[in-house]
């Protein structure tokens, strides 16, 4: 079997945990589902050579369970691991960089899903569901671009924020009319 299907088969077990963790109605249960979720997406970059997405999710397994331990911190505590954790975006792309030389419009596709992560990492401050899967909208467009650029190995990243993006928009909706009625 060819690397990048089994780059494929491992995106999709992260695509299916990634829609189970933004249907969630709790912060934590999401943060878990999306911890494994960010570990099966980190090695299918492995096996379809999308060297900035294993960097990435590399980061982002530690955003995700620094931020389970952060559940009850307050604002201000959480937003300094937001700036932490954005710096290790930065310097995860700059590694990446420095490592591998690409080329320049490689370079630049590599950059979009770093900015998503700003949005990402932000969405992991709020303590509101709505409020937490609005900004995580902005970081999933991103990875769509990015795996729309990586090709047929992150067919199941790909596919997983297009379901991801309907998922989080009928959640909020969902949450709004339960708060309109509640």
């Amino acid at each position: 079997m060819k690397r990048a299907y089994y780059g494929t088969i491992l995106s999709m077990i992260g695509m299916v945990l990634n829609i189970f963790a933004f249907h969630a109605r709790k912060k934590r249960t999401l943060l878990i589902l999306h911890t494994a979720a960010t570990g099966f997406h980190m090695f299918s970059y492995v096996f379809s050579g999308g060297g900035m997405g294993i960097y990435l999710n590399a980061v982002f397994l530690v955003r995700s369970l620094s931020f389970l331990k952060a559940e009850k911190w307050t604002r201000k505590g959480r937003l300094r691991l937001y700036f932490a954790i954005c710096a290790g975006c930065v310097g995860a792309y700059i590694l990446f960089a420095a490592l591998h030389r690409p080329p320049p419009a490689d370079a630049l596709w590599s950059a979009i899903p770093v900015a998503g992560a700003f949005f990402g990492t932000y969405s992991f401050v709020h303590t509101d569901m709505i409020a937490l899967r609005r900004f995580k909208m902005a970081d999933s467009v991103s990875w769509l671009l990015y795996n729309a650029h990586v090709g047929i190995g992150a067919l199941g990243g790909f596919l997983g924020e297009v379901f991801n993006i309907v998922g989080m928009l009928h959640a909020i909706w969902r949450d709004k009319k339960e708060k309109i009625e509640g």
